[in-house]
């Protein structure tokens, strides 16, 4: 395939163009990439979304989704469309808007293609001071990038996709005419992380904290091959730290932890251990009252002998030996 996004909104009604997913339901082939193209073109076409929303999330649902049924692929692609939306238009504001021109003038130096009232009302909500504060945190935020993406516009999960088909010994030919799901060819493979590009096209690390990853991440593995699989303590997790929550090192967008690491046998494991301690601590348990018998026996019978001598314990003396027979703790205990 090979359509360019002209070409293939010409299509006949009736031609279609199948769009692949993997297991985790990313958009992977040559398909994504037009998927990507179209989407990229969406996402300037103010005349449909208007550019004067606050956020994606206070657009017209109607807008937004036409007639969405709830799908989980159908909800990701709107939310590349808001991420693109919101990226073109911040993009358009550093272009055209000018701190040593009036806001008159900016409103009147608007793109073309965008509504007049659209556009002041954009002005109005990118200068209002709480609009400004995120804009500084997110400053911020990017700031704290420590490795440059260069992978381009193709996503990891289509390159991974592409890695396996490259790996997999089973021809194109069987899998379009003999129905194998492009989801098994994963399946054939052992299932590994795509590591995010810290190389560039001259073998060489794109800085000196992408090297110092990537040594470190060749020295875990080169220690224990178990950290190359896919999990919550492989390489990349040792290496990198913790992910934000919800996400998965290596996989690219919208896979899951739960997905992936198969919670339910980790939630079966701690069980186990959880009634396991419980069966231990109930024996520590019947050893702490055994001993506090023992201890009551003792005392009884050491008064018994002290009151058959013939002496009365002095009144300090009988306090200690009746805490004695008690159960006492550590830092009580003399």
């Amino acid at each position: 395939m090979d359509l360019t996004v002209k070409e293939a909104l010409a299509l006949p009604p009736r031609r279609k163009i199948v769009l692949q997913h993997n297991k985790e339901l990313q958009q992977v082939g040559q398909a994504a990439g037009l998927l990507s193209m179209f989407l990229g073109s969406l996402e300037a076409d103010f005349q449909q979304l208007p550019i004067c929303e606050d956020s994606w999330k206070t657009m017209k649902k109607a807008i937004k989704e036409h007639d969405d049924e709830g799908g989980r692929i159908k909800r990701r692609i709107i939310q590349r469309i808001g991420r693109n939306w919101k990226n073109t238009r911040n993009n358009l504001f550093h272009k055209f808007y000018s701190s040593r021109r009036t806001f008159e003038q900016n409103a009147n130096h608007k793109p073309s293609g965008i509504n007049a009232n659209h556009w002041k009302w954009f002005l109005e909500y990118r200068l209002k001071d709480s609009t400004k504060e995120k804009c500084r945190k997110n400053a911020i935020n990017c700031s704290k990038q420590r490795y440059t993406h260069t992978g381009g516009s193709k996503t990891l999960a289509r390159k991974r996709h592409e890695e396996v088909i490259n790996l997999n010994s089973v021809s194109e030919f069987c899998l379009v005419f003999c129905n194998i799901d492009s989801n098994d060819r994963e399946d054939l493979l052992v299932e590994e992380k795509y590591e995010p590009g810290l190389i560039k096209k001259d073998d060489t690390y794109i800085n000196e904290d992408a090297r110092v990853v990537g040594e470190a991440i060749e020295h875990i593995e080169g220690q224990d091959a178990s950290s190359k699989e896919l999990s919550q303590n492989d390489s990349l997790a040792q290496v990198l730290g913790k992910e934000h929550l919800g996400r998965v090192r290596g996989l690219g967008s919208r896979p899951c932890p739960t997905q992936c690491f198969h919670f339910g046998v980790q939630i079966e494991e701690y069980q186990k251990e959880i009634a396991e301690l419980k069966t231990e601590a109930a024996g520590l348990k019947a050893k702490a009252a055994e001993e506090k018998a023992k201890r009551q026996t003792m005392a009884n019978l050491l008064r018994y002998l002290i009151q058959q001598q013939g002496y009365n314990l002095p009144p300090d003396a009988a306090l200690d030996l009746d805490f004695f027979g008690s159960a006492p703790t550590l830092s009580r205990a003399r």
